[in-house]
């Protein structure tokens, strides 16, 4: 009976050692690096968060060599779906372990070796060194001060000197571990916890968060925020195309009084509390018009596009088939053009101004326009945000060289070796040029 729980504490423990050799192994870091990629390429190129519909349509392959491409498969493997599924999730979770256990059980151990300073007594030591040097004619406090002077940390015991400099770059592996981890830490925080929405909203209307498209497994959704549209208008270029497109927003709390008022356009977008508006689209979807002084009429516009890419938006103008007019416009820029039933164009109009048509006095008012929001809220932004300015620091700062000298004094002569983690030559010629300058003349 001892001999089993022997056995087994036994096993436990080499099961344990064998975890930590592989958590902490470079190249399982990189194999687990390699596969994030891989299905992050993967969830780049097949559509995301589609319906089961859209997946049908354009993934219905079946030849025997696309089937891992067909929808069912997109489905089964959660391809349509990849960055919020639980073997992805997963694979992020092992990677931050394995970089965790990198640098509690290598990096961590090496920089606390680093800092240990000892010093060497004979000088045989010197011979695993390359570029180790000899001098005679010189003193040990003068070698000392061609050290400090090339900003080593030196440290003395009787006879003998060591030094180091670049501790910093031992230091910054440590900060790139963490800064990784923090940055999938907030990647993954954004997923569970996050949450998109997009909304077309015409302009002087108010706008909740009601057309959710995409949110995590406990993302919170205020459902008390409000806002509106006070205005949407597009700025064109002189060749009639658009040049940016603005959205003039105000926050409002449950009584209607607005919190926060912001102009935005792309790549300007409003952020209040977490949340931030972008702009993203833009829509026609109706005209004003007075008849005859007396009624005003608003006729729903439709979106077209034509076979070039360009969009117009038309609406009937009449309902009487027999006079049925259609108008078309191809922009914001205060200008239709009128087709009777036959296609053909029979004046163009500008809004603002009155005509004749159909022996009724027609003044056209204005357009009404919808702007397309996005509101998103992703929690994670902050910690990655925060992970990319360190890892960008410790990145550069890992490029600095951790050199370790080591001279002592024997019969007369000064050895003079030491080693370096990069640029070997450069340390090489560092040593030469301390030897000669510590040379007495």
């Amino acid at each position: 009976m001892m001999k089993i729980q022997l056995d087994l504490r036994f096993n436990r423990k080499d099961i344990r050692w064998h975890l930590l050799r592989l958590f902490s192994n470079l190249q399982f870091s990189i194999v687990l690096l390699l596969l994030i990629a891989i299905f992050s390429v993967v969830g780049t190129i097949i559509e995301q968060n589609k319906e089961i519909a859209f997946y049908q349509t354009h993934y219905a392959f079946s030849n025997t060599y696309y089937k891992i491409l067909s929808w069912k498969s997109i489905q089964i493997l959660g391809l349509d779906h990849v960055y919020t599924t639980w073997w992805f999730l997963a694979l992020l979770f092992v990677f931050s372990l394995s970089l965790f256990t990198c640098s509690v059980s290598r990096q961590i151990p090496s920089l606390q070796n680093a800092r240990r300073w000892h010093f060497y007594k004979n000088p045989n030591q010197f011979k695993k060194f390359t570029g180790s040097q000899k001098i005679k004619a010189t003193t040990l406090d003068l070698v000392a001060s061609c050290l400090q002077y090339s900003n080593y940390h030196i440290f003395q015991q009787g006879m003998s000197i060591y030094g180091y400099k670049g501790l910093l770059g031992r230091l910054a592996p440590i900060f790139v571990h963490g800064s990784i981890i923090l940055l999938l830490v907030g990647s993954v925080l954004g997923l569970v916890s996050g949450f998109n929405a997009q909304e077309m909203v015409p302009a002087g209307e108010l706008f909740r968060l009601q057309n959710i498209i995409a949110s995590g497994q406990f993302s919170y959704i205020p459902q008390e925020f409000s806002a509106r549209v006070n205005n949407f208008e597009i700025e064109y270029n002189e060749d009639n195309s658009i040049s940016q497109f603005f959205s003039d927003i105000s926050v409002l709390n449950p009584e209607g009084q607005e919190l926060k008022k912001s102009t935005i356009y792309v790549n300007k977008p409003l952020q209040f509390q977490g949340l931030t508006i972008y702009q993203t689209d833009w829509d026609i979807i109706a005209i004003r018009f007075r008849i005859n002084s007396e009624k005003i009429v608003q006729i729903p516009l439709k979106e077209v596009l034509l076979p070039n890419n360009n969009k117009i938006w038309i609406g009937v103008l009449a309902n009487e088939q027999e006079k049925q007019l259609s108008i078309v416009l191809s922009d914001l820029q205060g200008k239709a053009a009128i087709y009777n039933r036959n296609g053909e164009n029979i004046m163009s109009v500008s809004i603002g101004e009155s005509y004749t048509i159909n022996n009724s006095n027609i003044t056209f008012l204005n357009t009404i326009a919808s702007t397309g929001l996005q509101i998103k809220s992703d929690p994670g932004i902050p910690l990655i945000y925060t992970s990319f300015f360190f890892l960008i620091i410790s990145i550069s700062a890992s490029y600095i060289s951790y050199s370790q000298i080591w001279i002592i004094e024997k019969s007369c002569y000064y050895y003079i070796g030491g080693v370096t983690n990069r640029a070997q030559l450069i340390f090489e010629e560092e040593l030469l040029k301390i030897s000669k300058i510590s040379s007495k003349i």
